[in-house]
C-alpha cells in the first residue's frame, strides 16, 4: 500500500515538473541543490589535511570562527550549516532576478511552495535567467539580474560553504556566513 502511494506521489511530482513552468523551475533547483549536497566535504578534515594550502586553510578556519560567533554571540541557529565545503565548477552559483513596477516602489513577487511570496527568483541555469529577465522587461517591469555566490535552503538542509564564497575576501566571507545563517 505505501509503495503504491509513493509511486503515485512521485509520478504526480514528475508530471507537475514536466508540464508546468514552476514545476520545471523547482525541479532544476532541486537537481542543482542535490549536486551541491552530494559533493560536500568536511571543513574540519580539510583544515587538518596537509594537502590543503595555507590560504585556503586560513579561510576555512575563518568560516568556522564566523559560524561559532553567529551561533554563540548572535544567537543564530547554525545547526550543521557551514561545517562542510562544496567545490563548484564555476565562479557564480546562481543569478538572482528581481523586478519592480516602473512607477512604484513595489517589487514583483513570485509564489513558491513552503516559503510563500518572495521578491526574487534564483536561477542555476544562466540562459534561463536571461530569458526570464527579458520576459519580465517585455511585460513593462524594471529588472535587475545579479550574480550571487551563496544562498540558503532556509534551514531545510545543512548548507555547505561554497567555493564561490571561498574566493571572496575575509570580510565578505564572514558577512556571507552570518547573513546566510539568519535565514535558518
Amino acid at each position: 500500500m505505501i509503495g503504491r502511494l509513493l509511486v503515485v506521489l512521485l509520478s504526480g511530482v514528475a508530471l507537475l515538473a514536466a508540464v508546468t513552468p514552476m514545476g520545471r523551475y523547482l525541479a532544476r533547483g532541486a537537481i542543482a541543490e542535490g549536486q551541491i549536497l552530494w559533493r560536500r566535504q568536511s571543513i574540519e578534515r580539510m583544515v587538518a589535511d596537509p594537502a590543503t594550502d595555507a590560504p585556503t586553510r586560513a579561510k576555512l578556519r575563518l568560516v568556522l570562527e564566523a559560524r561559532r560567533f553567529a551561533e554563540d554571540s548572535l544567537g543564530l541557529p547554525a545547526k550543521d550549516a557551514f561545517t562542510q565545503f562544496t567545490r563548484l565548477e564555476h565562479d557564480t552559483l546562481v543569478l538572482v532576478l528581481s523586478g519592480a513596477y516602473r512607477d512604484q516602489l513595489r517589487p514583483v513577487t513570485w509564489w513558491f511552495p513552503i516559503v510563500g511570496r518572495v521578491p526574487y527568483r534564483g536561477y542555476f541555469d544562466f540562459a534561463e535567467a536571461k530569458q526570464a529577465e527579458q520576459a519580465l522587461a517585455a511585460e513593462g517591469y524594471d529588472t535587475y539580474l545579479r550574480p550571487s555566490p551563496a544562498f540558503s535552503t532556509l534551514g531545510f538542509f545543512n548548507d555547505p560553504l561554497l567555493s564561490t564564497t571561498l574566493g571572496e575576501d575575509s570580510l565578505d566571507i564572514v558577512n556571507t556566513v552570518v547573513h546566510e545563517l539568519t535565514h535558518n
